[in-house]
């Protein structure tokens, strides 16, 4: 039987590719009219089948590939090109950076016009191989070069030159420098280009928002504020380059929100470490800001005063345990400070309700420190914290009539030591010393009486001044 036949070996499948063609010159192939049908594979002689190897050449601008910007301008072929049709569309090459989203910068411009010179290729191949430095170490140079280049060709290379020097910047981190380089792409452009590059840089401004606004959340309160404050001048960079962009506007309205966030964290934390002045510190930072929300300020508003009442109660327990330990001079002093505070705190930020309860607070502190000196017997030292008591005209009627009690105690108390003083020493025949003390005297007794003392309350002592003063033919209403 007959050995079956060899099967013929299949010829390699041939796909047309979008882009020109560059015949090996080897082969002597003689090109005919371009037709969209796929060439026939041709048999090298003395070889197997061999599919027509081809090189490629893109027809993208390099500063715009990293942009996804296609030239639209037609080519002629060189000598040693040939062009083939394709009905696919040719798509574009992708930047190994973030890929930008833009429209073409040129339209019907003559190909002598629209080619790319030698540098600018040059850079941007070095760009799209991560060579970011090598970028900046030719393209830098090469700025300063175009100086003598005619105007036309000039402006547009230093525009593409700047964009890829703003690209690799920005792949290197330096996002100030890449804004600088995108900017100058800007002015060196001509005008119809302009509206592209300035889509670049607000690109790029975008990135850099939101990186920073991602990296805040890995920072404690008090630093994130800072960096969603540089995210929000970034949204603003881009803004005043393409103030219609719609990404750049939620990318501020996110980092506003973030920010109103991160304040109100920063001060709930300061409080729950006692930190009061710092707390409120930053609640004032907000409240200045003009972008605040009225809800949000509200509620910073609502903070504040807690931070006020905070540290008001926290001095006043402080002065309790001064007393606790005999340290009375010293829970005196936290009492004023304390009081000094109350006094500071706007109107429109502290509730009424909130100044009573605080104002409760510090009568209890000082009528507490004139009872303990009261029960010690120096009344002297007694009656300043007790008066003070009285003038917090919100602890009501009861503890009101308590305080004055004690304010006449306190008065009683000093009354009757300093009127034996006086009279041993007007009978020692220091009339003088002893008129002048007797006036000291009868001046406390007003003074206790306009801090909302009666006369009644106080009759006994008032009488009993009285009489002194006439003793030393004085007029004690004077």
């Amino acid at each position: 039987m007959p050995e079956p036949l060899a099967a013929e070996p299949a010829l390699p499948s041939f796909e047309p590719e979008p882009h020109t063609l560059e015949p090996e010159p080897s082969l002597g192939l003689e090109v005919e009219a371009p037709t969209l049908e796929p060439p026939e594979p041709i048999q090298q002689p003395g070889g197997p089948f061999e599919t027509f190897r081809r090189r490629r050449r893109s027809k993208i601008s390099p500063h715009a590939r990293p942009h996804r910007v296609l030239r639209p301008a037609k080519m002629e072929p060189s000598s040693d090109e040939v062009a083939v049709p394709d009905p696919t569309p040719t798509a574009p090459v992708e930047s190994p950076a973030r890929p930008w989203s833009s429209e073409g910068i040129t339209s019907g411009v003559d190909a002598r016009m629209t080619r790319d010179s030698a540098l600018v290729e040059r850079c941007f191949a070095l760009y799209q191989e991560k060579q970011f430095a090598d970028v900046l170490a030719v393209g830098e140079p090469g700025l300063a070069a175009l100086r003598n280049e005619p105007g036309a060709s000039r402006s547009r290379d230093a525009a593409a030159l700047w964009s890829v020097i703003g690209l690799a910047k920005q792949a290197l981190g330096d996002d100030d420098g890449a804004h600088t380089a995108l900017a100058a792409s800007i002015d060196a452009a001509s005008e119809p280009d302009r509206p592209t590059y300035r889509r670049h840089l607000a690109t790029h401004a975008l990135d850099a928002a939101q990186a920073r606004l991602a990296r805040a959340s890995s920072h404690d309160p008090a630093d994130r504020m800072a960096v969603i404050r540089t995210a929000i001048a970034w949204a603003e960079r881009g803004l005043a380059a393409v103030p219609p962009d719609a990404a750049l506007h939620d990318a501020r309205e996110t980092a506003h929100e973030a920010l109103w966030h991160a304040y109100e964290q920063a001060a709930t934390t300061l409080v729950q470490r006692q930190e009061f002045g710092a707390a409120r510190q930053i609640l004032h930072e907000a409240l200045d800001d003009p972008k605040l929300p009225a809800m949000r300020a509200a509620g910073f508003r609502g903070l504040l005063s807690g931070t006020f009442g905070g540290e008001i109660g926290q001095l006043t327990a402080l002065a309790i345990l001064s007393m606790q330990d005999g340290r009375e001079s010293e829970a005196l002093g936290v009492l004023e400070r304390a009081e000094e505070l109350l006094a500071a705190i706007p109107a429109d930020t502290l509730a009424s309700s909130r100044r009573d309860e605080i104002e409760q607070r510090l009568w209890w502190g000082y009528a507490e420190l004139g009872s303990r000196r009261l029960d010690a017997g120096d009344h002297e030292e007694a009656l300043d914290p007790i008066v003070h008591a009285l003038r917090f005209t919100s602890i009501g009627p009861e503890r009101q009539a308590e305080t004055r009690a004690a304010v006449v105690r306190a008065l009683e108390g000093i009354e009757a030591v300093r009127a034996l003083s006086i009279r041993r020493l007007a009978e020692a025949g220091n009339r003088d010393e002893a008129i002048v003390a007797a006036g000291e005297l009868n001046a406390l007794v007003k003074r206790t009486l306009e801090v909302g003392v009666t006369e009644d309350e106080l009759g006994a002592a008032v009488a009993r001044v009285r009489r002194l003063c006439e003793e030393l033919g004085m007029d004690a209403r004077a």
